[in-house]
Formats: C-alpha cells, sequence, structure tokens
C-alpha cells in the first residue's frame, strides 16, 4: 500500500485523479510526491507486509502530518521502519526494528520544523472493537463481555466497586451529572500523576479544575460521546504528561471505554487502560 500524507493529516492516493486536482498540476514530467515531501509539508508511506518506508523532510513536517503517519505505523502493526530523511546529508536513512523507536524517532524529527504549536494537545485514535479480539487485549474484552452481561447498568453505589473490580482492569471512574460536567469518581488504581497522598484530594473535582486539565480536558470528550450513545468505545491516546517535579514523559496507552446508566439520569463512564509505552520526554 503507498499513500500520501498531506501538511492536514489527509490521507490521499498518490497516483490518484484527486491528488493532481489538489496540487492544480497534470502534468507528466515530474514527481508529484518527492515534489510534495520536499515543498509541501507531505510525508510519503510504501507499507509492506514487513516493513514500512517512511518518507519526510524534517524541517517540513507538521504536527497534523506526524499524528497521522503514526496512526498508520500503528493501525498496519509495522515490524520494521525505514526512514527517508529527505534533505538530511549523505546518509539520510534510519532503518528502525522495532514501531515504538520508530515512532520516537519521528517525534524528534518533526521537532525541526519550524513555527509548529508545542503545546502538545493529546493524539486520539478511534480504534475498532474488534482488535479486542487479539490475545494481548484479553484482559479488555473480558471487561466488554463483563459490561455486556451487566447489560450496562450500575445500580445507585455500584460504580465505586467497579472501580475497583479487577475484571475492569483497575481503571477511573468518572461521573457525568446531567451529562454536561465531568467529575472524578476514581481514580485508577495504577495511577501515577500525583503521589499516593495527593491525588485523593481530587476525587469529586471537575476535571477542568485539575492540574492536568491540559491533558486531561481532550481525552474526555469521548466519553461524553459514549454516555451519550451508550456505546463502548476503543481508543489508542498518545500524550506528554507531565509529574508535580517538572519532569515529562510521552505515555502511550490503549482504554476501552464503557458506559455505565442508572435510574437516574446520571452517567458514571469507566475506562479500562492498557499502557504501550512510556518514554521520556
Amino acid at each position: 500500500m503507498d499513500v500520501l500524507v498531506g501538511d492536514d493529516g489527509r490521507v490521499w492516493n498518490p497516483y490518484g485523479y484527486d491528488l493532481l486536482k489538489h496540487l492544480g498540476y497534470f502534468g507528466g514530467d515530474t514527481d508529484l510526491v518527492s515534489y510534495a515531501v520536499r515543498n509541501l509539508g507531505f510525508a510519503a508511506l510504501r507499507i509492506r507486509p514487513r516493513f514500512a518506508l517512511v518518507r519526510v523532510r524534517p524541517s517540513l513536517f507538521p504536527t497534523a502530518c506526524l499524528h497521522r503517519v503514526i496512526e498508520l505505523l500503528l493501525v498496519n502493526e509495522a515490524e520494521r521502519v525505514v526512514i527517508d530523511r529527505l534533505g538530511q546529508g549523505l546518509a539520510p536513512l534510519d532503518v528502525i526494528h522495532n514501531a515504538n523507536d520508530a515512532i520516537a524517532r519521528l517525534r524528534l524529527l518533526q521537532l525541526a520544523t519550524p513555527d509548529e504549536s508545542k503545546g502538545f494537545a493529546p493524539h486520539i485514535m478511534a480504534l475498532s472493537l474488534d482488535r479486542l479480539n487479539h490475545p494481548k487485549r484479553a484482559g479488555m474484552k473480558a471487561a466488554l463481555t463483563a459490561w455486556k452481561a451487566a447489560r450496562g447498568y450500575a445500580a445507585s453505589g455500584e460504580a465505586a466497586v467497579i472501580a475497583q473490580d479487577p475484571v475492569y482492569g483497575g481503571g477511573g471512574m468518572m461521573w457525568l451529572p446531567g451529562g454536561d460536567r465531568c467529575l472524578v469518581h476514581a481514580w485508577p488504581q495504577t495511577y501515577s500523576r500525583y503521589d499516593n497522598r495527593l491525588h485523593e484530594r481530587y476525587l469529586g473535582w471537575d476535571v477542568t479544575a485539575l492540574p492536568d486539565a491540559a491533558y486531561m480536558l481532550p481525552t474526555v470528550k469521548s466519553l461524553f460521546a459514549a454516555a451519550a450513545s451508550q456505546a463502548p468505545r476503543l481508543e489508542l491516546i498518545e500524550a506528554l504528561i507531565s509529574h508535580p517535579d517538572g519532569s515529562r514523559f510521552w505515555a502511550r496507552y490503549e482504554r476501552l471505554v464503557l458506559p455505565w446508566r442508572n435510574r437516574s439520569s446520571d452517567c458514571f463512564v469507566s475506562s479500562v487502560p492498557q499502557l504501550r509505552v512510556v518514554r521520556p520526554y
């Protein structure tokens, strides 16, 4: 599969008419793929069963393009990644035998792009629930099965019990009173954003008032979506997380979002996390 990723993250067929129309050039005397990568902030990907080739120009590699490239590498589960760094010296190839290392390398290269926002908002990617059939997600699949058996219903007082139940992976629980606020009902059992004593003080707080609201707010949008549809969701989240001591690290994790209804109009939403990788920033 060959694809071209635009500077805005849009995926193009590199040999299609739509790309020619978008670029406004219909001549056959130039390599439009190389031109787009060198001059327009595009990235070219060639994905094969055992490897993926990524062609980028680090000094012209927008964040939206980077995020889409990461999605494509993860969805296609590339075992080996070759990065062709256009415009960088006599040895522009990186051959990396691990997708996580390749993504870290792409992030480092992307820092060469000037005038990019460095706010590092979490990147959230929706995944198919069919991925739960993979053996490494057996815990998530068990949680979904238990949720279906309960028909997504939690009686009064059961939300805290669900949050502590190992079947649900020790994930957090959020309370959405009235469907327009998101309050912390229970932290994940492995929560490490605050130390063991400080994080408890934030129980019952609205996420907008938390110290790490910049990270939390984008991640709760899908909680409201799940509550509104009463349907589970599987997501992949990559975020730059800050510790109180000022240190920062990249975290990539999957989470299964499960909405719980009760007799009142309120709704609780639990998340079943599965950490994929943690790297220092």
